[in-house]
């Protein structure tokens, strides 16, 4: 009996022999188009060969350059297995093995590079993911993204860089992205989600939606120029007092000006427009320094900013960053819009030690991100601080220390504790809790700060202790 075609495919793929393999395959596939034995079989061959080419360029880039960009001739075979696979029309069956998430694993490094496959891929992307994909990896460093998250951010970065890519509608992406944040487990990692969507909305035109979104992702990262960038872009055509404002104050969070030469380019334009055209040559001769400091060939954009009428190589840098400060004054306005400051106690800090707890009345205690807190020194406990809030939706700003000050629902606490055999004590009215107690302080005169805090059980406010330190003795 003869061996079937798809099985003698198989036979000779598994034992390396991919040439015949593709041969018969090819032939026996134009033959029987809808044979799904046969077109499975076949995928596996191209995959193989796939593969081949994907291992050349991660041997390379690995080797040293650390580039996985394909070259010339890898994207043309690459393109031509992908045409092959796309001709198959193999019908999407999710699972461990399904053939477009085999796709997505071997190419997930460099997916952003290979427009033809992103296009393959997001045809599929509803049930293109296990549950496992959708997990993050969490380790004692943090957490990294999940393999969707991964794959949404890939598809962003290409669809930014690619004409081709663009034939993906914006509500198709954004639909991916909502699709990417109802589903993908990750915390940490989702904020650049927001920060890609952003960017693929401006480049959309659609800059209300995009803003929403870059604010989103400033709040978190409020000392990031390129975060501050974002934002600026959203307004650069409709409102250019206000992208004026937003690039200053990147400038001014700026830690090196690698980072941040699209927003020397991008500002210097919208300051000759306001006749700022000494400080828009600023702009250009320092993004002009960044390129020569580094021994990099100055780019056709600079080029043409260098160009203009109005630029002057002889201003003077020094007085650039006196000019941005006074600019990015009101930066914090577009952020939150109208502040208001409030004190309050930091009442517990966080198991992470990444934030704590800051407590302003009995009806009001905030979470506070530590990056917020500013201080050189973490705050303990019964610290006062003051918070900087958004009026509109009381959001912390910032954080620092302060001095005590008289607060309704913050007391003192002055008398002898009390220790209950439960482990927990009272001082007058106040509660103790556990934490605060040690046996060698039963019966001994005690200081320290208490605040209302509502009692579940009773369904009424009453005093717990922040703090406790015993008095010495007389």
């Amino acid at each position: 009996m003869d061996e079937q075609p798809f099985k003698k495919i198989h036979r000779l793929r598994k034992s390396g022999n991919l040439k015949d393999a593709w041969d018969i395959g090819c032939q026996v596939v134009e033959e029987n188009p809808n044979d799904e034995y046969l077109k499975g079989a076949f995928f596996w061959v191209c995959y193989d060969y796939l593969k081949e080419v994907q291992s050349s360029i991660k041997s390379r880039a690995e080797g040293g350059s650390g580039d996985y960009t394909p070259s010339s001739s890898e994207l043309e075979r690459i393109n031509f297995l992908l045409d092959r696979i796309i001709q198959l029309n193999i019908p999407h069956s999710p699972g461990d093995y399904d053939e477009y998430r085999s796709l997505l694993l071997q190419f997930q490094i460099n997916l952003e590079c290979l427009p033809k496959l992103v296009l393959i891929l997001i045809k599929y992307s509803n049930n293109l993911f296990t549950e496992e994909d959708k997990q993050p990896f969490v380790n004692e460093k943090g957490e990294s993204p999940s393999l969707m998250l991964k794959f949404s951010r890939k598809v962003s970065k290409s669809w930014m860089a690619n004409e081709e890519v663009r034939q993906i509608n914006i509500d198709e992406l954004c639909s991916l992205f909502a699709l990417t944040r109802q589903e993908a487990k990750d915390k940490q990692q989702q904020i650049w989600l927001d920060y890609d969507e952003a960017k693929c909305l401006v480049r959309a035109k659609r800059f209300e939606q995009a803003r929403g979104l870059a604010l989103n992702t400033l709040r978190r990262k409020q000392t990031e120029s390129w975060a501050w960038g974002a934002l600026a872009t959203t307004y650069r055509n409709e409102d250019l007092d206000a992208a004026i404002v937003l690039f200053s104050k990147a400038l001014c969070c700026a830690r090196d000006d690698v980072f941040v030469l699209p927003v020397l380019k991008g500002l210097a334009p919208l300051l000759a427009k306001k006749n700022y055209e000494g400080e828009a040559s600023m702009c250009v001769k320092r993004a002009v320094n960044c390129y020569v400091e580094n021994g990099w060939n100055i780019k056709s954009d600079l080029e043409k900013l260098m160009g203009q009428h109005w630029y002057n190589a002889e201003v003077d840098l020094d007085l650039f960053p006196h000019f941005l400060e006074k600019q990015a004054a009101t930066a914090l306005d577009f952020l939150f819009g109208e502040r208001e400051q409030r004190t309050a106690v930091v009442q517990n800090i966080h198991a992470s030690g990444k934030g704590f707890h800051a407590y302003i009345n009995r009806n009001q205690s905030l979470s506070v991100r530590l990056g917020l807190y500013r201080s050189k020194r973490p705050p303990s406990v019964g610290n006062y601080i003051c918070l900087t809030l958004s009026a509109e939706d009381q959001s912390v700003i910032a954080a620092e220390p302060c001095e005590s000050e008289s607060m309704d629902d913050v007391g003192y606490i002055d008398g002898k504790l009390n220790i209950k055999e439960q482990g927990f004590g009272f001082v007058g009215d106040t509660y103790v809790p556990k934490n605060l107690v040690r046996q060698d302080m039963n019966g001994r005169e005690v200081s320290g700060i208490k605040v209302l805090t509502l009692d579940k059980i009773k369904g009424k406010h009453s005093w717990m202790a922040l703090t406790i330190d015993v008095l010495p003795l007389p």
